[in-house]
């Protein structure tokens, strides 16, 4: 069984957009590469042989989108219980030192700390899951253990 992997709509839409693009490439490239193969002994001809290795990178890069847009759930579309934290949600939590931190919780593709996207496979996410506004919890960390608060949760 393949993995599934988690995407939210924007990102699905976005990933197809690649996946279109992509074969346009990929149509432009086998006229290249035809062209470049009316023009003679293909051992020395450059451009064929640079034009095939450009094929294969997005042939491959085509088959890795089809995959996962294959094997994906669209987290918009996931039913869950909303007053608790899974997936999707938009968390903001509280450390024992008063400091606040927000995060969605995204699949693994689409995770972006910087952007405040964490995936759902973090230890700080996974530490998170199911619990509700108000709620502590730990985050066990392999020399610390961290205590934070759910301040707030929502889904957008």
């Amino acid at each position: 069984m393949s993995e599934i992997f988690y995407l939210s709509r924007k990102n699905y839409e976005k990933m197809r957009g690649e996946l279109e693009n992509l074969k346009k490439i990929k149509a432009a490239l086998s006229e290249e590469i035809g062209e470049a193969a009316r023009q003679g002994d293909l051992k020395e001809n450059a451009e064929y042989v640079a034009a095939k290795e450009k094929q294969a990178e997005t042939l491959a890069k085509i088959n890795e989108l089809e995959i996962r847009l294959r094997n994906c759930e669209i987290t918009d579309d996931l039913n869950v219980d909303k007053t608790e934290i899974r997936i999707g949600a938009t968390v903001t939590i509280k450390d024992d030192k008063g400091k606040e931190k927000t995060y969605t919780l995204v699949g693994s593709m689409e995770s972006n700390l910087e952007k405040g996207l964490l995936s759902v496979k973090a230890p700080m996410a996974m530490a998170m899951l199911g619990k509700k506004e108000g709620e502590n919890f730990d985050l066990v960390l392999p020399h610390a253990k961290r205590k934070f608060q759910v301040v707030k949760l929502e889904y957008k």
